[in-house]
């Protein structure tokens, strides 16, 4: 319990904390602590960061069940939008894999950075601006 706390108090301070940014391996680090420690994230089952067609692309795969599957989406879109903020990398794209306990197909959104940080970070437009104007959902 007081591991727990502990680890959100840095997690907080560090995403708070303005100027500094943080290069992929220290991204990785307290990505996988926030997911663990955060009450109701879903199970953060891999990260990703690559460059595909001129975009870098932070990408994260996460395991919920389905009945949790819209805060489970948007919790890990604001993990990403927040963890992209605090890079040293110039994230333009992000993506998530959705895996559902069982058998079911995952589910792949995507979202440019840009876009979302109006939402996540600015908090210029509402989670339905967001769904319309920047969320893309595919089935697979």
């Amino acid at each position: 319990m007081m591991r727990t706390i502990l680890i959100q108090l840095i997690i907080l301070n560090i995403l708070i904390a303005s100027g500094h940014t943080y290069g992929n391996r220290q991204i990785v680090k307290i990505l996988d602590e926030y997911f663990l420690s955060s009450k109701g994230a879903p199970d953060l089952i891999g990260h990703r960061f690559y460059e595909s067609s001129s975009e870098m692309v932070f990408q994260l795969e996460i395991e919920t069940d389905s009945t949790k599957v819209n805060g489970a989406l948007v919790f890990s879109f604001d993990a990403i939008n927040k963890f992209a903020d605090l890079s040293k990398t110039n994230f333009t794209h992000s993506i998530l894999v959705i895996h559902f306990y069982g058998d079911v197909l995952p589910i792949v959104a995507e979202s440019n950075i840009n876009c979302s940080r109006r939402f996540f970070i600015d908090e210029l437009e509402n989670e339905n601006q967001w769904r319309k104007n920047c969320l893309t959902i595919k089935n697979y």
